[in-house]
């Protein structure tokens, strides 16, 4: 297994609702337990397949024809930014797309927004693809395992299950878009008291 950071960028109405996400322990949920609440483990199964899986990484809006609702408004998957390196093979250069780039833009909604909110996490992810495992995350932007075209793989995307636990999650940081001026400001910080560093599992991997 391989411990992963990741950074989920959120567009809130305030700094009281982000630090609150930390303050109430509830850990970063997946649009489908926010909505239902606990769930069975029955409920796990039936859920996490890899045509959700697709569906949450390349269909997101798109609506479910058994329910006439947009999938993602119940997806038990969470998008993480953890950054990637895109390759142009006749420039003969590689770019780097970093995890917070990514997450300040779906946290200012595509830069529709004057505030985002970055939570810092670490997730544990599978060498290859475990998509009906509740505890490990999938490395959808890895092109060894993901093989399958996807218009989204330059988000760095690793997709975490249902929840991420709040004693997973470091602390959040609130940042400011001035579009005016287009420029992105760090405002604060807030860390979680019941935060447990991940050190005593091996394999820890940072950001890009």
């Amino acid at each position: 297994m391989i411990v992963q950071w990741c950074i989920k960028g959120l567009s809130l109405p305030g700094g009281d609702e982000a630090r609150a996400l930390i303050d109430g322990q509830a850990g970063i949920s997946s649009r489908w337990m926010l909505k239902y609440g606990r769930v069975s483990l029955s409920e796990f199964a039936a859920k996490l397949t890899e045509q959700n899986l697709d569906r949450h990484v390349n269909h997101f809006e798109r609506r479910d024809p058994a329910t006439g609702l947009p999938f993602c408004e119940e997806s038990p998957f969470i998008s993480l930014s953890c950054g990637t390196v895109e390759r142009d093979a006749v420039a003969k250069t590689n770019f780097v797309h970093t995890a917070r780039h990514t997450a300040l833009w779906f946290g200012t909604q595509f830069g529709t927004q004057r505030e985002a909110y970055l939570y810092t996490c670490w997730v544990l992810l599978a060498p290859r693809s475990a998509v009906s495992v509740p505890g490990v995350a999938e490395e959808v932007r890895d092109l060894n395992t993901y093989r399958r075209y996807s218009p989204f793989q330059t988000e760095g995307e690793v997709t975490a299950k249902v929840y991420v636990p709040a004693t997973q999650v470091r602390g959040c940081e609130k940042w400011t878009w001035d579009r005016a001026g287009g420029v992105l400001r760090k405002e604060w910080e807030y860390l979680n008291p019941h935060f447990t560093e991940p050190e005593a599992l091996s394999n820890v991997r940072d950001l890009v």
